[in-house]
């Protein structure tokens, strides 16, 4: 039989209470307050660890609201500073704009004045052109030959326009086109040593006409182009010698002859001042010297009003020299 143990709990009034329990009992009442104990221990760690955690939560949740406040504050703040830079850079562009205008202005003025005052000029020296190339006598082709060729198409009449400065730029330009066409200035350096029309032959001595300017100058001195052309011959022409033909496309040709070598072929475009040959002593000739000839419609003409024109020329001499 298992010992029990007896618990007696007395009052004060001596009333007795008597509590067997046997060990087995005992034993179990000890373990169940045991286990309870340690869950209660368990628990109330567990809530301590879980207090503590929510707190440092709490503190983090805390630190980032302020942190989000502050971002806030600085979004803003940002926010504000882009709109007066914004408001800068469009009072910048505006002002840009304006001053664009302004310039704009300004130079449309400037270019009118300049315009104007072009024109002036331009009038003043086609009246100058106009009144030196009558004054000797020179005809001015308007149109020349090549302007036509290899050209066509349907007719459209051209508007009349009342604007003089269209009319002056119109007739300048002609005559810029025109004068390309002639032969102004001098072929050579070098003087001139028998000039246009009658003279005596520098090989019998006898009564002739000259149909050019001779130049007297070194063998191999350059000669050039005095205005643009059409290569019509180059070739060794008997007493010419080295011989090359320009024709201009305006009825005007010139010729140059004695050459010791020529650098352009028959069908070449030259322009004026183009290097076309070198002096020389071939053909019927004295001695080292270019012949130069001018021709309108196949009639030789004197090329010293040509070379009047172009401000180039000496005072022909009649003396004995290489012809």
């Amino acid at each position: 039989m298992d010992d029990q143990l007896h618990i007696i709990i007395a009052g004060n009034r001596g009333r007795v209470i008597r509590l067997p329990l046997s060990r087995k009992k005992l034993w179990l009442s000890v373990c169940s307050a045991l286990i309870i104990c340690l869950s209660l221990t368990i628990a109330s760690l567990f809530s301590i660890t879980l207090f503590t955690e929510n707190r440092t939560i709490a503190s983090q949740l805390s630190e980032l609201r302020e942190q989000l406040r502050t971002s806030a504050e600085l979004i803003a703040e940002s926010k504000k500073e882009s709109e007066e830079q914004q408001l800068k850079l469009n009072l910048k562009v505006a002002r840009l704009e304006l001053s664009s205008v302004k310039q704009a202005v300004d130079f449309k003025a400037e270019k009118e004045n300049l315009l104007s005052t072009a024109v002036n000029e331009l009038a003043e020296r086609s009246e100058l052109i106009e009144k030196m190339i009558d004054s000797i006598g020179i005809e001015v082709p308007m149109q020349t030959k090549e302007g036509n060729s290899n050209s066509g198409g349907i007719f459209i009449a051209q508007p009349e326009s009342n604007s003089d400065r269209d009319a002056l730029l119109n007739r300048a330009d002609k005559y810029l086109k025109a004068i390309r066409f002639l032969p102004f200035g001098r072929p050579v350096d070098g003087p001139v040593t028998s000039d246009y029309g009658k003279r005596y032959d520098p090989v019998n001595g006898k009564s002739a006409f000259h149909t050019g300017i001779d130049f007297r100058a070194k063998p191999g001195d350059e000669i050039f182009a005095t205005a643009d052309g059409v290569v019509n011959k180059a070739f060794y022409n008997g007493g010419y010698g080295n011989f090359v033909l320009i024709d201009h496309k305006n009825g005007y040709s010139t010729a140059f002859s004695h050459m010791k070598k020529f650098l352009v072929r028959r069908g070449q475009k030259v322009r004026r001042g183009q290097l076309i040959g070198f002096v020389g002593n071939t053909g019927r000739s004295t001695g080292p010297h270019l012949h130069y000839e001018v021709t309108l419609d196949g009639e030789t003409i004197d090329p010293y009003i040509f070379m009047k024109v172009a401000g180039s020329s000496e005072s022909p001499s009649t003396t004995s020299g290489t012809r």
